[in-house]
Order: structure tokens, then sequence, then C-alpha cells
């Protein structure tokens, strides 16, 4: 039988063991929590000032684990974003909170990386970042005809084009051609078969941004083919002889 002394033992290793203070590195901290709270009830921190009364340069340094809050404090933060106490710090809150990356690149002018595709000249900007969102470019149309184009292209993501200069006609597979003049946009779903036509006396530039990566929009661009269907064209009859 095990002795008295033994058995006290024991029980003081078990009641250690159960308040065993958690690691550091997993306790979640009060600015990232607040920060997630904060994304996801979609407020910014002068929102979140209005509605608990504290400073928002107050708040800012929470969020910065610059400073604490007294209990008081915590309540009157709860209670302006309506949640409880245990959801301020909160593991999966705190792991919830958008991480800053502070990325930055440029470009100067003309250093762009060039791609030429036929008849269309594409200058891609911002290389130097990797895992970009986005792949932002500079191109100049020369193309007059769909028939001088490469065909339709066809990526992953969705596709924002601005006119720089000249007169752009956007072809696409399920439209009739668009025109866009200088000054004017375009947002569409890239994964439509599209291509570029100067519809001007010169060429067009345009600044193009889709949301596929370089790599994706390389391959699209080196695969693309004249597709054996015709564009999409307007109908002839009364309405082609009144826009005439």
């Amino acid at each position: 039988m095990e002795s008295k002394q033994m058995k006290q033992g024991k029980s003081k290793q078990t009641r250690a063991a159960a308040i065993e203070p958690i690691p550091s590195e997993a306790r979640p901290k009060l600015g990232d929590s607040l920060r997630a709270i904060r994304f996801r009830k979609r407020l910014s921190i002068a929102d979140v000032s209005a509605a608990t009364g504290l400073a928002r340069s107050t708040l800012s340094r929470v969020e910065n684990d610059q400073l604490s809050l007294t209990y008081d404090r915590l309540l009157q933060l709860c209670r302006g974003l309506q949640v409880d106490l245990t959801e301020l710090f909160s593991v999966q809150a705190a792991q919830a909170a958008p991480k800053v990356t502070a990325r930055r690149t440029t470009t100067a002018p003309g250093a762009g990386t060039p791609v030429i595709v036929g008849r269309h000249a594409y200058s891609y900007l911002c290389t130097d970042l990797p895992g970009k969102r986005m792949t932002p470019m500079i191109a100049e149309i020369k193309a007059r005809t769909f028939e001088e184009t490469n065909g339709f292209l066809r990526h992953e993501g969705e596709e924002f084009t601005y006119v720089l200069q000249g007169t752009l006609d956007l072809h696409t597979e399920f439209y009739h051609p668009l025109r866009v003049e200088a000054g004017g946009c375009v947002y569409f779903d890239s994964t439509m078969g599209h291509t570029y036509v100067s519809a001007g006396e010169g060429p067009v530039k345009i600044l193009c941004v889709c949301s596929a990566g370089e790599s994706s929009l390389s391959k699209a661009l080196s695969e693309s083919v004249v597709p054996a269907a015709e564009p999409v064209r307007r109908k002839a009859g009364k309405n082609a002889r009144n826009e005439a």
C-alpha cells in the first residue's frame, strides 16, 4: 500500500499539472483579438472609438500591443463592441486577425518586363515581388482587326483594363465588341475568351490588371491561338444600318 507521504506527493504533482501556465506564444493577444473583431464587424478605429468612448490613440496603442487596459476599460470596450469578455481574449479571434506584410515595390518608367505576343506588346510591372495577388501591366495593342490578333485569350481570374491612349475594341466570346475610348475602362471575367483590337488610327495603350498570377498569364499567352469560331459580330439589318 502507498504511504501517506507518497499520496501527498502525487496530489501535489497533479495540482501543479492542472495549473501549468499556457505558453506565452499560445496566449491570445488583446491587440490581435481587437483587430480581428474590428475587421469582422467592418469598423474603423474611429467607429470603435465612437461606440466605446475610448480615444482613438488608446485603441491604436492597444492593437499594436503598446498598451494594456484596466478591467473597467475592458468592460467598456466589450459593451461598445457588443461582445463577451471571453471573445475579446479568444484564441480564434486573435488567429483570425489579418497579418500586415508591409510589402512594397515600384517600377521605374520603361523598366517593366517585356512580353511580345503577336501584335500585342506587354510590359509586366513590379515583377520583383513574388506571389502577388494581381498582375499589373502596360500593353500596346497594334492589331487593327480580330484576325490580326492571336485569337481569344482565356485565363483564370478577372481583369480590369483602363485605356490610356487611343480607342480600344474589346472582343469577347459572349458579347458584341465593346468600344472604350481613352479615359474609359472595363472590368470582366477573364475566363471568358477575350482579345484587344485598336479601333483608331494608331496603337492603343492600356493599363491592365489581372487577378491571375504572372505564371498563369504567361502560359495562357504562349498557348493562345486563333480559334475556329469567329468573334460575335453585330447583326446586319435595320439596326446595323442605323448605327452606320
